[in-house]
């Protein structure tokens, strides 16, 4: 069997404490190289971040195994997760091959009783507040919910709830029952599991990035300064802006420690320009796969172009449309509407849409930022 490194993971209660060291002394019995904290992982000396470190192992780790029992862990306000969790979030994020052991009993409570208690509650607060329910909302209705039992903390029941959203399997846990480690990693393997850790490398040149800098901010001065009277193509000019605007990753960050990638979405492949004129947005051209009407008159709420030119003068917003599986980045420039249409991976529909709504807002917005704005100072100079 091949060596590899597992990072074993659960909270420090009294009934998970056997499994664990059985796990450890088995693993290690087998040739492999188990991490945990209280044995090989930690704790660090002054100064260095313990959760930084523990996602660092899960990172460089070939396996990723936890146990889940009924308590919840040191959670952090900021990222609104546990540090279990995010170490979990981290290994999906990563791609690992995750093995998770639930105890019997709270997984079956949670499939037969908390999961559509959960499921109903987040269906009704996206129809309500057209967002997702962030997990203080979930964890709180949990608690409050007298049909779930005390004795399991409402975060255990979150975190299982975000395990199924993720499709992760949740093999069953018998406390005080041994795991066969021989046979389960034997079967893991025969099954084509990659047990290699992924490399990645991000090159950054500052200099070069210095000087692009420089040159938009000369630019920032100058085209204020210019009289444009129109644009001499407009459909080039918009082709010209599709041709320029990439795809990029979408994340979900979890405060200071670490983002997960949720999603991505591709190259600019429409684009439409419109302008106030009489009481209505008239179109002035479209490329690409825009196909817009030739107005939009003021009243209509289903056009994304009509509800951000109502969110104001040099306003922005991502809306998503599922049948079309795009997401439109609409912007407005006095009298003119932009809209860039991006296709979404395969992955994305609505109600994942919700969910995220503010990372993909983030990525889209925040991917090409210094081309956007001379866009903006480009079509803020034309007069109508």
């Amino acid at each position: 069997m091949a060596r590899t490194n597992v990072f074993i993971s659960s909270v420090n209660e009294d009934g998970l404490k056997p499994l664990r060291r059985n796990a450890i002394q088995e693993l290690t019995t087998l040739g492999h190289e188990p991490l945990m904290w209280e044995v090989n992982l930690g704790p660090w000396p002054a100064g260095i971040d313990p959760v930084v470190k523990c996602l660092e192992a899960v990172q460089h780790c070939d396996i990723y195994l936890l146990f889940i029992g009924s308590k919840a862990g040191t959670y952090d306000k900021i990222a609104q997760r546990t540090v279990t969790h995010m170490e979990f979030i981290k290994a999906y994020e990563q791609g690992k091959t995750i093995l998770v052991f639930g105890d019997v009993e709270i997984k079956a409570t949670f499939f037969s009783t908390v999961k559509p208690i959960i499921e109903h509650f987040v269906d009704r607060y996206i129809v309500k507040e057209e967002r997702f329910p962030s997990p203080t909302h979930i964890i709180n209705t949990i608690r409050a919910n007298r049909n779930i039992t005390s004795h399991v903390d409402p975060y255990v029941w979150y975190f299982l709830y975000d395990m199924t959203m993720r499709k992760v399997y949740i093999d069953d846990l018998s406390l005080g029952v041994p795991i066969d480690w021989r046979s389960y990693l034997s079967d893991l393997l025969r099954r084509g599991s990659l047990l290699l850790p992924l490399e990645s490398s991000i090159e950054q040149n500052s200099s070069r990035l210095e000087q692009f800098d420089g040159v938009f901010d000369m630019l920032g001065e100058l085209i204020p300064e210019l009289r444009i009277s129109g644009l001499r193509d407009a459909e080039h000019f918009l082709e010209l802006i599709m041709n320029r605007l990439s795809g990029g990753i979408i994340e979900q960050s979890y405060g200071q420690y670490m983002s997960e990638k949720v999603g991505y979405y591709e190259d600019c492949s429409g684009a439409t320009l419109y302008v106030f004129n009489e009481e209505q947005l008239q179109i002035i051209t479209n490329v690409g796969d825009a196909t817009g009407p030739p107005f939009y008159l003021l009243d209509n709420q289903s056009s994304y172009a009509v509800l951000t030119y109502h969110l104001g003068d040099n306003q922005e917003q991502v809306f998503f449309k599922e049948a079309k599986a795009t997401f439109y980045y609409c912007i407005r420039i006095g009298k003119y509407i932009l809209t860039l249409h991006f296709p979404s991976d395969p992955n994305w529909d609505y109600r994942k849409f919700i969910h995220y709504k503010e990372c993909a807002n983030h990525a889209i917005l925040s991917k090409n930022p210094l081309i956007i704005e001379l866009i903006k100072l480009f079509i803020g100079g034309l007069r109508p």
